[in-house]
This record gives structure tokens, sequence and C-alpha cells, in this order.
């Protein structure tokens, strides 16, 4: 017991020195790629979010299936870790304590806020949309709520202004959010706190809204429907402030009028981008493959590393 003990401890100070390493290094490329003149775009959505998690993941990864294992295999039993490896150990544990702190705020935000939105709502049911929640005034006019199983509320405002083309438009772009998990990815980045992040985080709100907006529209007539309905919309972006956990049409963390410059512009995407993923997926089933194959030398190379950065 105490010596699995000592291996979860040695991998929690291995998670907090990686993750702070990598993180870091994750902010220095960011800071590089905005200055020079990156743009949001829809392509990138995905990149984005896997940048900003990457550091959880690698050092996650890292920790359970190669730190732990090296160190049950070939450590030795006497207790030889210092006051440094309870130091990061405690890092480590208040890293992962800071995220889910962030975690279950937000939702408590999100849900108070959705819980007043739908004190005097009913159900949509016909119209120009399939049955969702009709929120009450006060509440956005559009927004994805909820995780497990999202659902689309619809205010008064938005079936008030909206024609029913506009109105249709805008349910596809929070379904867009939908089917990307959009607030499933801001429960991960809520759960992975680090400095200097926020403007990496920003980045990616901007494309998963540009990213939803593709999503809604197949043809030009239905960009210039959700085009006016942003442009309706939009001058009541001041009269409510969008949940943490929540996905709205209108928001304060995209900007408007680039959206609106896109879909007036409105063009066929190339598919490109879709022929990359069998790319992806074979590069990394390499790299597993390579891994798996070498387990036991990446275990030893690990606990060497791990004497290394773990005092």
């Amino acid at each position: 017991m105490t010596f699995a003990a000592r291996g979860i401890l040695v991998s929690l100070a291995f998670f907090a020195v990686v993750y702070c390493l990598v993180s870091s290094l994750v902010v220095l490329v960011w800071e590089g790629i905005r200055r020079m003149g990156w743009r949001p775009s829809s392509s990138s959505a995905n990149l984005l979010f896997g940048l900003r998690i990457l550091p959880f993941l690698i050092s996650l990864g890292v920790s359970m299936f190669f730190v732990f294992p090296s160190f049950w295999l070939l450590e030795r039993t006497s207790l030889d870790e210092d006051t440094g490896t309870f130091i990061l150990g405690l890092c480590s544990i208040l890293i992962l304590g800071a995220g889910l702190v962030r975690v279950l705020l937000a939702e408590a935000r999100t849900t108070r806020a959705v819980t007043r939105w739908r004190s005097s709502a009913s159900s949509c049911e016909g119209g120009a949309i399939p049955p969702q929640i009709k929120a009450s005034d006060g509440a956005p006019p559009l927004i994805l709520v909820g995780i497990r199983k999202p659902n689309v509320m619809v205010s008064d405002i938005a079936a008030r202004v909206l024609s029913d083309d506009e109105l249709r438009a805008a349910v596809r772009h929070e379904l867009g959010h939908m089917r990307s998990w959009d607030n499933l990815k801001k429960v991960s980045i809520s759960a992975t706190p680090f400095p200097g992040m926020t403007s990496l985080e920003h980045a990616w709100r901007e494309a998963a809204e540009l990213a939803a907006d593709d999503s809604a529209v197949t043809n030009r007539q239905e960009a210039l429907d959700l085009a006016a309905a942003l442009i309706k919309l939009s001058r009541f972006s001041q009269q409510w402030a969008e949940p943490s956990l929540a996905s709205g049409l209108v928001t304060r963390s995209s900007s408007i009028g680039m959206r609106l410059e896109r879909l007036i512009e409105w063009r066929v995407a190339s598919p490109r981008l879709q022929r990359t993923w069998p790319w992806t997926i074979l590069i990394l089933s390499t790299m597993i493959t390579g891994v798996v194959g070498n387990y036991g030398i990446a275990l030893v190379v690990t606990h060497r590393l791990t004497e290394l950065l773990v005092p």
C-alpha cells in the first residue's frame, strides 16, 4: 500500500512538471502564431481546441501509462522521495482541484441562469423549428444548454423579431454547436486552468462560432438568412451574459462583423480538410503502434526521466 502511494505521489509530481512545461510551451507557440497575424477560421476550431487541451492530455497520459508503471516495475522499495516531490504532488492536486472548482462554479452559474429562463417557459411546437425549449424574456435569443442532452432555448425576442427562415438558420447554428460538443469542450477548458491561455481560449470560441455558422448554411440564401438573424439579434446582445457552459448565437466572444462578412460573401467550403482525417488517424495509429511495440524501453526511459525531473 505504501509503495503504491509513493507511485501515485511521483506520478502527481511528474504530472505537475510536464503540465506546466507543456502549457508554457503552448502559450509561447500560440503567442508566436498570433503575432504572425493569425485570423480565426471555421477549419481551425478543432485544431485550436486540441492545442488548448494538449498539455493536460499529454501530462495525464504519460503519468498514467508510463510514470506509474515504470515506478511500479523499476523503483526501489526504499523511500527516497524528498520534500520537492511532495511539493510538486501538492501543486498537481491544486491544479486538478482548481479545475474542478472552476467547473462546479460554472455549472452552478449556468444552471441558475437556465432555471431562471425556464421559470415561465413552455415548449415550442410546430412553426419554423422542431420542438425546442421556449425561454421567457431575459434569456439570450437562442442558446444551446446542457451537455449530455443539450437543448436549444428560443427566447420570446427571437420568435418575435425573426422570420421563419431566419429562425430555422439560427437553430441550425445551435445544432452545429451540439454536433461539435462545444459545451463539453468548454467544460474541458474550465477543468484545465493555466495562466496565459485566455487568448487561445478566445480564439477557439471565435473559430467555433464560425464553424457553427458554416454548419448552418448550405447555400447563399441560408447564409443571408443567418446574417439577417445576426443583425437583428445583435441589437439585444448587451441585455444578457452568456453562461460559461452554454453556446449562444450572438456572443461577446465572437466578432459579429467578421461573421457577417463571411456569410454575405458565402461560397461552398472546400472539402480538402475532410481528407486530412485519414492521415491524422494513420499518424496516430503509427505512433501508438510504435510505443506499444517498444513499451519496455519506453518505461525505462520514463523512469530515468522521472529521476531527473522529480526530486
